[in-house]
């Protein structure tokens, strides 16, 4: 990924700042909760500076945005799904997604610890984090925005500004263009099958709802009332999307759910997309090139019925 190889390219220069002594203003920004900058939904609790801060990251998209911001030497451990980039399956591992250890957790003595939601530490551990004085970083992009925020943000809580600012400059560039790009060409109606037994889909998620709209793609179900509601084949059918995109890694199993969807819906193979899973659902740096690929493929559909 060019993001991640940019950011080893600057790993020496980030080193050589991590061994500095930390100034007034660096001691500031990292015991400052959020700056004004930061995304909404960012909490953090204050904590004192070290040299160098050491922190954990609770979910993939945070370890991937930590190791875009220039900080994997910073990271000393992850949740279990963290697995990109390769090198982030070396450290080691504190719980996943719903469920964290907390006596290893505190046995590694964070300077930060980074999370997605709060339910993944619960209330007690929130408690003693606070009372060892570990900051809390709440991490849950909302629009594709906050991505560049989130590693800017990293590289001033981990003295990495140096290799974070180009990147989310770069980051905010990529997402320019393709809003840019996306003022031609009509809007398509989408179904998104995140899991085909049962049939479920995404619906009011905002992040997704601002990949979508970029690519001047309506989600059938951007109304519903769940974020990822079961649904029924017959109301798909009602609702008739010109387009369906799923996200399968088995290429037996997206010949299959292509067949499914050419029989029920009349679609032909061009309005049948696949992604990455991983990309298009972890909200890191590689939505931003799965929102790009997204839109191609979508423009392609948009050539061939024109």
């Amino acid at each position: 990924m060019p993001i991640l190889a940019h950011a080893q390219e600057q790993s020496q220069r980030q080193t050589q700042a991590q061994s500095q002594p930390i100034t007034q203003a660096q001691q500031n920004t990292q015991t400052t909760p959020a700056s004004q900058s930061a995304p909404e939904g960012l909490q953090a609790t204050p904590t004192p500076a070290t040299i160098p801060p050491r922190a954990i990251s609770l979910a993939p998209h945070i370890t991937e945005i930590l190791f875009a911001a220039g900080a994997q030497d910073h990271l000393i451990a992850v949740d279990s799904s963290s697995d990109y980039p390769p090198a982030a399956k070396d450290l080691p591992r504190v719980g996943d997604a719903l469920r964290v250890n907390p006596e290893k957790l505190l046995e590694l003595k964070p300077d930060q610890v980074w999370v997605w939601q709060a339910n993944q530490i619960g209330p007690e551990l929130q408690r003693q984090l606070q009372q060892t004085h570990i900051s809390l970083i709440f991490a849950a992009p909302q629009k594709l925005d906050d991505i560049p925020a989130f590693v800017r943000l990293a590289g001033d809580s981990l003295d990495t500004s140096d290799v974070a600012v180009p990147i989310a400059e770069l980051l905010d560039n990529q997402i320019a263009a393709l809003r840019q790009n996306s003022r031609l060409g009509e809007t398509v109606s989408v179904f998104l099958e995140i899991g085909a037994e049962p049939l479920y889909t995404l619906a009011r998620d905002p992040l997704i709802q601002d990949v979508l709209s970029t690519c001047k793609a309506q989600n059938i179900y951007a109304r519903h009332a769940a974020v990822a509601p079961t649904i029924s084949l017959e109301d798909v059918l009602h609702k008739r999307p010109q387009v369906v995109i799923m996200a399968y890694r088995d290429p037996a199993q997206l010949r299959a759910r292509h067949l499914f969807w050419e029989k029920h819906l009349g679609l032909s193979p061009h309005a049948l997309l696949n992604l990455n899973p991983d990309a298009l659902y972890r909200p890191g740096p590689r939505l931003i090139e799965a929102t790009r690929e997204l839109c191609e493929q979508l423009d392609r559909y948009r050539a061939q019925v024109s």
